[in-house]
């Protein structure tokens, strides 16, 4: 739709944990899940990460990252995934659909959209 032209700006919402469990094998390629696959939490953050930097390389293209980890056991994924593409990040420590829906509609109209 943006390369069509009748998409200027795109906003994408994560709602994330931090903690990536599928690769993209899996979902694009039709893999089968292995417990060896959902074990390599390392591979799995190199692969969220070089999405993400991808994703900074796109024109008129925003990520709201809206973080919903337990602090008290944080990987600070959800924040790096936020800054190697370049979007914003938001913490939100009591996770519900209220908040949720407020903090994305702020973060939304800050792009300068409704």
């Amino acid at each position: 739709a943006q390369k069509s032209g009748d998409v200027d700006k795109v906003v994408v919402v994560a709602i994330t944990d931090g903690r990536a469990n599928v690769p993209l094998a899996v979902s694009e390629d039709g893999e089968v899940l292995t417990p060896e696959m959902q074990k390599d939490k390392k591979a799995l953050k190199e692969e969220l990460i070089a999405t993400a930097r991808q994703m900074r390389g796109l024109s008129n293209f925003n990520l709201v990252v809206l973080d919903t980890e337990n602090k008290f056991v944080s990987t600070g994924s959800a924040k790096e995934l936020a800054e190697a593409a370049g979007g914003r990040y938001h913490y939100i420590p009591k996770a519900d659909d209220a908040s949720i829906a407020g903090v994305a509609k702020e973060a939304i109209a800050s792009f300068g959209l409704k």
